[in-house]
Order: C-alpha cells, then sequence, then structure tokens
C-alpha cells in the first residue's frame, strides 16, 4: 500500500476517534440526550460536514461507537487458536489481554456503564462473556465429563460475576492491575466465592 493512500486512513481514523471520543466527554458531562451535533463537532474541532460525512446523526454516532467497541470487547475474550484445551478456562496470558483492552477503553467504558451511560451497553458485555465461556465449555467439557449443571446457568454466573468484576474495576479507577483482575477472577471461577475468600 502507497504512503499516499496511508495517510488518508490515518487521518479518517483520527477524525472518527476525535468525534467519537468528543461524544464521550458530552455524555458523560450532560448525558446523551442532551448532546447536540453542534457541541460534538465543536469539542472534536471538526466541521459539521465532516461530521455527517462519516455519521448520519448522533444516533448513528452512539451505534457505530458502541458496535465497534463491543467488537473489541467480543474480541479480546477470544483464546488463541493454539491454546490447549485443558487450559482454556483459565488462561492468563489470553485473560490479561482483555483487562488490559478494558484498561485501556476505561474512560469509555465507565461513561457507557455509569448512570448516564446506555443500559443496553452493559447487556451486550454480558453476553459476549457468556458467549465467551460457553464456548470455552464446549472444547473442555466432553460428553463423558458433562457439567453438574445446566451450561446456560453456569454461563448466565460467570457472566454476571465477571461482568461486576469488571464494573467494579472501573468504579473503583482501575485500582489493580489487569493481571491482579484476571487472578481474582480465576480464583471466583474455579473455587466459587467462599473459597476464594479463604474460608
Amino acid at each position: 500500500m502507497s504512503e499516499i493512500k496511508e495517510k488518508p486512513d490515518r487521518r479518517v481514523k483520527r477524525t472518527r476517534q476525535a468525534i467519537q471520543d468528543a461524544l464521550i466527554v458530552l455524555i458523560r458531562d450532560k448525558g446523551f440526550e442532551a448532546v447536540t451535533v453542534q457541541e460534538i463537532v465543536e469539542r472534536a474541532d471538526v466541521n459539521r460536514s465532516t461530521f455527517y460525512f462519516h455519521f448520519q446523526d448522533k444516533y448513528d454516532l452512539l451505534e457505530q461507537s458502541n458496535r465497534e467497541m463491543l467488537e473489541a470487547f467480543a474480541a479480546s475474550l477470544q483464546e488463541p487458536r493454539d491454546t490447549p484445551p485443558p487450559c482454556r478456562l483459565a488462561n492468563m496470558d489470553s485473560a490479561t489481554k482483555h483487562f488490559e483492552h478494558i484498561a485501556a477503553n476505561a474512560a469509555y467504558y465507565q461513561v457507557m456503564l455509569g448512570e448516564r451511560g446506555v443500559p443496553s451497553f452493559a447487556k451486550q458485555m454480558k453476553q459476549a462473556i457468556a458467549e465467551a465461556f460457553y464456548q470455552k465449555l464446549d472444547i473442555v467439557l466432553t460428553d463423558e465429563h458433562g457439567a453438574a449443571i445446566p451450561r446456560e446457568i453456569l454461563c448466565g454466573y460467570v457472566a454476571s460475576a465477571h461482568f461486576g468484576l469488571i464494573e467494579w474495576w472501573l468504579e473503583n479507577d482501575l485500582m489493580y492491575s489487569p493481571s491482579y483482575m484476571v487472578n481474582a477472577l480465576n480464583q471466583l471461577v474455579k473455587f466459587g466465592p467462599v473459597r476464594a475468600a479463604g474460608y
């Protein structure tokens, strides 16, 4: 690919990011419904025509931004294809990358999961976690070694616990490192809250 083509691509990406960043700050400050396109373009320092080149309106901007972030969130939950099956429920390296993704986009997640965020965003996060864990169970559990309780219940429990941990971490300004959070999550998933607490 030529340098001439790469530069416009980078410029487009930076412009879209500036607009999306402006949206998040404004949602944090006043809530989505109160935000106007004019405020977004002023904060992003772009023309209205530039905004409308990329997005139909503020609702389209929100939808595209959330979709892109949720796709990245789901991708961060996936295990490398070469991970040995016995390790797929507690792969520290892969899970650390997942928490690193959240840390790198903390401002976005804090707003979307906060009081002025979008309720459906949290629901979609939980669904992505549940689907990823279900896939891991499909690999690890064979017909000879089935789950003691229905997989749907296991996935629902793990998704809620995992999401709750992420939410707590964000609310407390990421006071622990991604690797520490991965270890805490693994302890809770493998041993449950009672044994993980040392009882």
